[in-house]
C-alpha cells in the first residue's frame, strides 16, 4: 500500500511537470542536479538582460524580481545554473513559530511552482547583541532548510551576511549557526564605509577596501571558525559618487555627515550608481583620470557635475581591482565568489565597442577564479593589503 501511495505522488509530481513545464524539454523543470562545484552568484535586478549574461562564469542567479520570463529558466537548467529566489522576514515575527512555519510553507511552495532551485535569505535589520531573535533567526533559516532539501532535492539555502562578524550595522546574528544551518553564506564585501563614527574620516574612499575584507574574512574562519567552504565573497558591481563639499590636495574629498544607525558618518552621502555610468563618467567627464589608491587597492577618479557645480569623487571596482578579490578568495579557498549585482553593466545591442568590451571585461574577470597556485596567489595580493593590514588584522 505504501509503495502505491509513492508511487502515485511521483506520477503526479511527473504529471504536474509535463503540465505546466515552460520547457520544451520538461526534464529542464526538475530540480537541478550537479556534482559539487565552486559557486559563482550573480544577483539579477532586472529582467531585460538575462540573455546576455555569461552563463559559462555562473552556477546560481539570485532573482531580485518580483517574477521572471520562465525562458529564463529553460536557459539556466540548460547551463547547469541554479535559480533562487531572494527573500526576507519580518525580524519583528521571528520568534512566532507559526508566522515562521507560514513563511517557509509559502516560500517552499514558490520554489516548487516556479520549477526552481531554492532561497537566498536576505534579512539585514538591526538585532541587538545578545538578543533571543539572533537564535530565532538562526531557528527560521535551520526549518527553511529542513523542509526544502526534502522537497526539493538538490536545492540551496543561502545566507547574506555583513562583510563582518559579528555586529556591523547592528547586525548581531548568529553567525556560526546561520552557516551550520545553511549552505552557505554570502559575505557582502561592500558597503565598508556604512558607519563612519571619526568624523574626521568623513570623506570619500573605497567601498571596499581590500585589507578590510581579508580582515573580515579572517574574523568569520579564525574567531567564529566558519568553514572557508561556507563563504562565497560578494564583490561590488557598482560605484559610490560622492559631492565634495572642499577638496584638499591631496585627493581628499570632505563629504556630507549623514548618519546611520548610530554613527554620525555614512556612504549614504554619497550615490550608489552602476558600473557602466561610471565607466562613462570615467570616459568623458573625469577631470583626473583613473587613478589608484594604493592604501585601500580601489579606483577613484574626479569630474565636475554639471547639475550642482561640486566636484564629485567616484569610488570604484574594475576588472583590474576585482582580479585581486578574487585572488583573495582562492588563497582563503572559499566556497565562491559572486556580485552585487550582475545588470550593472550595459548589455544593450547598440552599446560602443568601449562599452561592449567594459562588460566582456567584467566577466573574464570572474574566470580567476578558482586558481589553485596559492603561492603565487599570495605574492598578488600581500603588496595590495600589507600596509593597512597592519592596522584591521
Amino acid at each position: 500500500m505504501l509503495s502505491f501511495v509513492i508511487l502515485s505522488i511521483v506520477i503526479t509530481y511527473i504529471n504536474s511537470i509535463t503540465s505546466e513545464c515552460p520547457c520544451p524539454d520538461i526534464s529542464l523543470c526538475q530540480p537541478l542536479q550537479v556534482e559539487p562545484r565552486h559557486e559563482k552568484i550573480a544577483f539579477m535586478v532586472s529582467n531585460s538582460n538575462w540573455r546576455s549574461y555569461d552563463y559559462s562564469q555562473l552556477t546560481t542567479i539570485v532573482i531580485c524580481t518580483n517574477d521572471f520570463d520562465p525562458q529564463l529558466l529553460c536557459l539556466a537548467h540548460s547551463r547547469q545554473v541554479r535559480l533562487v529566489w531572494i527573500a526576507n522576514y519580518d525580524v519583528t515575527q521571528l520568534g512566532n513559530a507559526t508566522a515562521r512555519t507560514e513563511w517557509i510553507n509559502l516560500y517552499v511552495d514558490k520554489v516548487k511552482k516556479t520549477f526552481t532551485d531554492g532561497i537566498n535569505l536576505d534579512l539585514e535589520d538591526e538585532i541587538a547583541d545578545g538578543s533571543e531573535a539572533a537564535y530565532q533567526y538562526t531557528q527560521l533559516v535551520q526549518e527553511l532548510s529542513d523542509l526544502i532539501h526534502v522537497q526539493v532535492p538538490g536545492s540551496k539555502v543561502s545566507v547574506d551576511v555583513a562583510w563582518s562578524a559579528p555586529c556591523i550595522d547592528g547586525r548581531c546574528y548568529d553567525y556560526t549557526g546561520l552557516a551550520s544551518a545553511s549552505d552557505f553564506l554570502f559575505v557582502m564585501a561592500y558597503d565598508l564605509r556604512s558607519q563612519i563614527y571619526d568624523l574626521n574620516d568623513c570623506i570619500a574612499s573605497a567601498n571596499s577596501p581590500i585589507a578590510r575584507v581579508a580582515a573580515g574574512l579572517n574574523n568569520f574562519t579564525q574567531i567564529f571558525q566558519i568553514s572557508p567552504s561556507k563563504l562565497v565573497l560578494g564583490v561590488p558591481w557598482y560605484c559610490y559618487d560622492y559631492k565634495c563639499l572642499s577638496l584638499y590636495t591631496n585627493m581628499t574629498c570632505v563629504i556630507e555627515h549623514v548618519p546611520f544607525r548610530g554613527a554620525p558618518c555614512s556612504d549614504a552621502a554619497g550615490v550608489q550608481q552602476d558600473y557602466k555610468y561610471c565607466r562613462q563618467l570615467l570616459r568623458l567627464n573625469s577631470t583626473t583620470g583613473r587613478l589608484i589608491d594604493n592604501r585601500t587597492g580601489e579606483v577613484f577618479f574626479n569630474y565636475i557635475n554639471k547639475q550642482d557645480g561640486y566636484i564629485h569623487q567616484v569610488w570604484m571596482d574594475d576588472p583590474e581591482t576585482l582580479l585581486i578579490k578574487y585572488d583573495l578568495a582562492n588563497d582563503r579557498q572559499l566556497f565562491g565568489i559572486g556580485m552585487w549585482n550582475v545588470d550593472c553593466l550595459d548589455y544593450s545591442a547598440n552599446a560602443t565597442k568601449e562599452v561592449q568590451q567594459d562588460t566582456i571585461d567584467m566577466w573574464n574577470a570572474m574566470k580567476r577564479f578558482h586558481i589553485v597556485d596559492r603561492e603565487k596567489l599570495r605574492n598578488h595580493i600581500f603588496s595590495i593589503y600589507e600596509i593597512e593590514s597592519r592596522v584591521f588584522y
